[in-house]
């Protein structure tokens, strides 16, 4: 069966921001624990910030703003649907995470991260709160000097090789399943504890282009971690708040307002006029924009050309280099520049699920851990809301150690899935002599999501959506064939997406109100309703029945009173089109047609109709 088995005491999915801290921290806190790190490439350029970063988006930096003031900004971008002790250690330990940096790339203050004249870190306003949260950073270097520290330790990584497969023992962690995407080689590795750091569903709606990896997140984040928590028993919370990406046109990269907002650019429609009143990512915001195309003031555009010429210079550096460096040359091939107000066109062109930049994730408290005993998260993929860069670092930190910790004290479980019809079931692609292609069916299924997801959200497309998955799962999913395991990693990837649809759509249909602007603007509800004040959606998979279970649940007591909402109101409709021209009505038996029938002895097929039986 080509199976290697290992034991280990600490295994971490996802070899990116999160995953690299948490291996980092678990094996400083114990040099003897046996930590093994799995990502589908290898740890040096993985992830969202495999190519660099430009800052760390929400930073409680001393001189300039407190932990309070990060609840304060959560608070108020989630409209109260926030467990603040989350909140609070993010803004508490964002103060290591710079230290930390600086530590593992060898950059001194002021290199890395500028600094004001009284030595304090100097971050800037971009939240809508009247307190600076935002640091700027030239990191470029950053996930390479993660990647070297986590080697230098000894850390157990396995490049190429993504976990397939969580198993739980009596409710608890007991094992991964995974495999090596060029070899076929399998692992099956027992250990107490696992720490999902799978990132976003990044890989969910179709970018308008139709490229399938031509998306904001980073292309080989499909949702697994969401999927893989799910399927394992784990609750996972506001999978109805969308991220509803403005990205820029036709690139499907970010047009990154976060680089330049802060800056002193901003957001114009079609006319010129700045068309809200501040660039944050939350969802009021995004409802402006929907709100320029529909009255018919888009495109959009992220204005610069009033900014100093050695302003732009930077901006250049960092959006052409440390964020994709394909941005400038598509520009230019454009005839594109930034000294011009109109060169940044944006759309809404995606759709994504994601708690780094919106509120969607596997349910964690202030210790990062879920509702599996041994099973911890961190990162997009775990439900901080609104925590970036900065809260995948502080909660992959906390995570590899309080793991490392629970290893301690709990044995390894046996395993008591059968490996052989599991595999089987895995590698059942590749085994097959001909079939659908993978990127065929991720098309259909992403593509379906887009047009029957997308906010502004309606039920009856919702529901077509949940009709659409059974019948992909039932239908294509069984039928694909993949000639090597690079694609066969294709496949989980879709299965997961699946899930994460079916996910979204049940609890977007669950929650009875409109919240978070375009996150969750639901048409059949299209106002707030206070019984949904400070309530959660929660998901959860019935281990026994194998049904997907929904209910409410309230977030914890809130310690600190801040303002629970951001300052729109949803539209009022007056959709009166008046009357239309009313046809004579004619005979509704044909019969021309009807002879015809008779008499070419055309046999009407048996259909099967919901139920299972034949329809004579």
């Amino acid at each position: 069966m080509n199976l290697e088995t290992i034991n280990a005491d600490v295994v971490i999915l996802g070899g990116g921001s999160a995953g690299t801290i948490a291996a980092i921290k678990a094996k400083e806190k114990n040099p003897d624990a046996s930590v093994v790190v799995l990502d589908k490439g290898p740890i040096e350029t993985s992830g969202a910030i495999g190519r660099g970063m430009d800052a760390l988006n929400i930073v409680a930096s001393p001189g300039y703003s407190t932990p309070e003031n990060v609840v304060e900004a959560l608070t108020k971008v989630t409209e109260g649907v926030l467990d603040q002790e989350t909140a609070y250690v993010l803004g508490e330990k964002s103060f290591q995470v710079i230290k930390d940096l600086e530590d593992y790339t060898k950059r001194k203050p002021g290199d890395l991260f500028p600094i004001d004249e009284n030595g304090n870190y100097k971050v800037n306003y971009l939240h809508p709160v009247d307190h600076p949260l935002y640091l700027a950073m030239d990191g470029e270097d950053i996930k390479r000097g993660l990647a070297k520290r986590v080697r230098d330790l000894g850390v157990k990584v396995f490049d190429f090789t993504p976990a397939v497969k969580l198993f739980t023992t009596d409710g608890e962690v007991s094992g991964i399943l995974a495999f090596n995407i060029r070899t076929g080689q399998k692992y099956l590795i027992k250990t107490p504890t696992v720490i999902i750091t799978a990132g976003a569903a990044g890989k969910f709606g179709l970018p308008r282009d139709g490229y399938l990896s031509g998306l904001y997140e980073f292309p080989g984040n499909t949702g697994e971690g969401f999927s893989l928590a799910y399927q394992a028993g784990a609750k996972l919370i506001n999978l109805e708040c969308f991220q509803t990406n403005l990205l820029m046109k036709d690139f499907n990269g970010p047009a990154c307002g976060y680089v330049v907002i802060p800056r002193g650019g901003y957001g114009v429609n079609a006319l010129g006029e700045k068309y809200w009143t501040h660039g944050y990512w939350s969802g009021d915001m995004f409802l402006a924009v929907w709100r320029e195309f529909t009255e018919g003031r888009g495109p959009v555009y992220l204005k610069m050309d009033h900014l100093p010429e050695e302003t732009i210079e930077g901006l250049e550096k960092i959006l052409w280099g440390t964020e994709r460096t394909t941005r400038g040359l598509f520009h230019e091939q454009r005839g594109e520049d930034y000294r011009r107000w109109d060169s940044v066109e944006q759309g809404m062109e995606e759709i994504t699920l994601c708690s780094g930049h919106s509120m969607s994730g596997i349910k964690v408290n202030k210790y990062a851990e879920t509702s599996i005993p041994g099973l911890y998260a961190a990162g997009d993929c775990a439900s901080v809301p609104h925590q970036y860069l900065t809260g995948a670092f502080v909660f992959g930190s906390i995570a590899g150690q309080r793991a490392v910790e629970y290893a301690k004290s709990h044995k390894t479980k046996e395993i008591n899935a059968d490996l052989k019809e599991v595999i089987e079931e895995i590698e059942s692609p590749i085994k097959l002599e001909v079939g659908l292609s993978v990127q065929d069916v991720e098309y259909k299924i992403r593509s379906k999501i887009s047009q029957y997801l997308t906010p502004p959200k309606s039920d009856p497309l919702m529901k077509k959506l949940l009709w659409w998955i059974d019948r992909i799962r039932r239908e294509d999913i069984p039928r694909i064939k993949v000639d090597d395991y690079h694609n066969l990693i294709k496949v989980t990837e879709v299965k997961s997406i699946l899930d994460c649809a079916e996910m979204a759509a049940k609890a977007s249909l669950y929650r009875t109100e409109s919240r978070w602007g375009l996150g969750h603007y639901r048409l059949a509800y299209p106002k707030r309703d206070s019984e949904w004040d400070n309530k959660w959606v929660v998901i959860q998979k019935n281990q026994e029945t194998k049904e997907m279970a929904l209910s409410k649940e309230t977030v914890p007591p809130h310690k600190w009173k801040f303002e629970e909402r951001l300052e729109y109101e949803y539209p009022v409709f007056n959709l009166n089109i008046g009357k239309g021209y009313v046809p004579p009505e004619n005979d509704n038996r044909d019969s021309w047609i009807e002879e015809k029938v008779k008499r070419e002895g055309f046999i009407i097929p048996k259909r099967i109709i919901p139920g299972g039986k034949e329809n004579e």
